[in-house]
């Protein structure tokens, strides 16, 4: 990758070379040499299959905390999403202080996740908390959700997702499911065909939690 940054910065300076000196032989002699180098370069060092997977390895995050029973989940959400899982950067614990008001002494281990991309909202945490700090954990989830509502206009196609995400507090375990979004169907229809289609596929991430507590 380091070799790639440095071929394009090669042919940027060959770039500014031709269009800031003045037209010469010898200048378009420099660029055309510094150009074939930078060729050379990209034909010596093709990408090789690593460079590959971390370029294109979006969907297959391979998130996994200490807790058994929350690696069991988050697989289980992941298989019934397949696809249509969008989180694909694993979310630290910086990341979830930081950003979520999520301290790192209120969980014994966690599962986080959130999309790559800015413009998408898609998010799954479990956490298995410290006793006593499932409230705290549930509550920094809350305001988290009514903050990005608040800010939600500025990617006015993601309010349904916001609209359907949901907190859920399951025998010592917190979770914060955004998942799915509306059909595109639903969305010609309107707001509240798209609201009701997000909350549905919202839905199927809860059930398949729910379902890890059912007596």
């Amino acid at each position: 990758m380091k070799k790639k940054t440095y071929v394009l910065a090669v042919v940027l300076a060959a770039l500014s070379l031709s269009a800031c000196a003045p037209a010469s032989e010898s200048g378009e002699q420099a660029t055309a040499d510094m150009e074939e180098s930078a060729q050379q370069d990209t034909t010596e060092a093709p990408e090789t299959e690593e460079d590959t997977q971390d370029s294109e390895e979006a969907g297959s995050s391979q998130a996994e905390a200490s807790d058994e029973k929350l690696n069991e989940i988050y697989a289980a959400v992941k298989e019934a999403y397949g696809e249509r899982y969008i989180p694909s950067m694993e979310l630290d614990s910086e990341m979830l202080e930081n950003i979520y008001g999520i301290s790192r002494d209120w969980y014994e281990a966690c599962i986080a996740e959130g999309p790559m991309i800015s413009a998408h909202v898609e998010t799954f945490m479990g956490f298995k908390a410290v006793s006593g700090h499932e409230e705290d954990i549930a509550a920094a989830l809350y305001d988290y959700r009514d903050q990005q509502l608040t800010d939600g206009m500025q990617y006015p196609m993601n309010l349904p997702k916001l609209e359907a995400s949901q907190v859920l507090e399951e025998d010592g375990y917190v979770f914060f499911v955004m998942l799915g979004s509306a059909d595109t169907e639903a969305e010609e229809q309107g707001e509240e065909a798209a609201l009701e289609s997000a909350k549905a596929n919202n839905q199927i991430g809860v059930d398949v939690i729910e379902g890890f507590f059912a007596e």
